[in-house]
């Protein structure tokens, strides 16, 4: 079986789509899944030991079915979208998955962990600690003394940015500090004797992609940027200092949520070398080149406005946002990942625009 954490976030629910695509169906699904309470005050919900594989007719509301379109951007295949269904051997509430797995680390063959950081712990220091590093800490351990694989979304090591509905804003509170408990976990790995017998750590730029709406303000630019043209019939673009032009624009970079899921089915099949990897175009554009991507799509004129920024840890973010890919082709990854305008039109055309409108 195949362990997923974060299975109801963005990417997450993405990674169970591509496997079954790929007839892998033995999954088992970690998240903030609710219990079914059985006494006044309590939560406890049953110890799954291995059971056949089931089909997500109703999926919960934190788990969404998928919509039919397929992660290359195809469009729907002429029927309701709904009425696709994902298939996986449990759904494990993340509070309870360590006692499930003490009844079934047998059945375990490979871990991926996406990480967990939802709008109600972004206020939370705490529950940010518990679910972004303990956690992460526990599964490596358990990873690593059962002889599990284990494949990770490690930190960024770009800025992310948010739109407040007034201004653009890098590193939202919870975000920050979510990412610097997924740096402090990346060190912490380096510091291990014992480890899974193959590990990954993938550092991610912005992924962009359908189903964004599980991740709230953490969505993508091209998510974010789309919604505000929606609202307020403008997109707007942050700039340094006193520039009025896109010359200032920070940069970044950006990935399909395709190519994500492809690299970690990859690494399933391959078992290569263990380290860290990044995982991106490794051309850093303008959020301008975002914008008119989607204007493009839609064939509008564009409608951009500048709006002032400073920030001096934002420009020192700048300066770390080229990584080369030379080693995720080392180890015979040798796929291209898809060029923005071209994910953005897959994006908008089969998934956006049928939402929005």
């Amino acid at each position: 079986m195949i362990v997923i954490t974060g299975a109801a976030g963005f990417i997450g629910s993405r990674m169970v789509q591509h496997l079954n695509e790929s007839d892998r169906n033995d999954l088992v699904l970690v998240d903030d899944f609710p219990v079914t309470p059985v006494e006044p005050g309590r939560n406890v919900p049953e110890i799954y030991p291995f059971t056949p594989v089931e089909t997500c007719h109703d999926a919960p509301k934190m788990y969404p079915c998928i919509p039919a379109e397929t992660c290359c951007g195809a469009s729907l295949q002429g029927e309701d979208a709904s009425s696709q269904t994902l298939q996986f051997v449990e759904k494990i509430p993340r509070d309870f998955f360590f006692d499930w797995a003490v009844q079934n680390i047998a059945h375990i063959d490979f871990i991926l962990h996406f990480g967990i950081e939802t709008a109600g712990m972004q206020a939370d220091a705490a529950l940010l600690r518990e679910y972004n590093l303990e956690f992460s800490q526990r599964l490596w351990s358990l990873a690593a003394m059962n002889r599990i694989p284990m494949l990770y979304a490690a930190a960024s090591t770009e800025a992310k940015w948010n739109w407040t509905g007034q201004e653009w804003t890098g590193w939202g509170s919870g975000t920050a500090e979510a990412e610097r408990l997924k740096r402090q976990f990346d060190q912490w790995v380096l510091k291990q004797r014992v480890t899974p017998p193959l590990w990954a750590g993938f550092a991610m730029p912005e992924v962009y992609g359908p189903n964004e709406e599980s991740v709230d303000t953490a969505a993508s630019s091209v998510f974010q940027l789309f919604k505000q043209w929606q609202k307020e019939g403008r997109m707007l673009i942050p700039v340094f200092e006193n520039s009025e032009s896109s010359d200032n624009e920070p940069l970044r970079d950006r990935i399909f949520v395709k190519d994500v899921v492809t690299v970690f089915t990859w690494f399933i099949n391959h078992l290569p070398a263990s380290g860290f990897y990044y995982l991106g175009n490794g051309f850093p554009r303008p959020l301008s080149t975002v914008a008119n991507a989607i204007f493009s799509v839609l064939k509008l004129s564009s409608k951009v406005e500048y709006q002032v920024i400073s920030s001096s840890e934002i420009l020192h973010q700048q300066e770390k946002n080229t990584v080369s890919l030379s080693k995720i082709n080392r180890v015979g990854y040798k796929k291209s990942f898809t060029p923005l305008e071209k994910g953005i039109r897959l994006c908008v055309k089969n998934y956006l625009s049928t939402n929005f409108y």
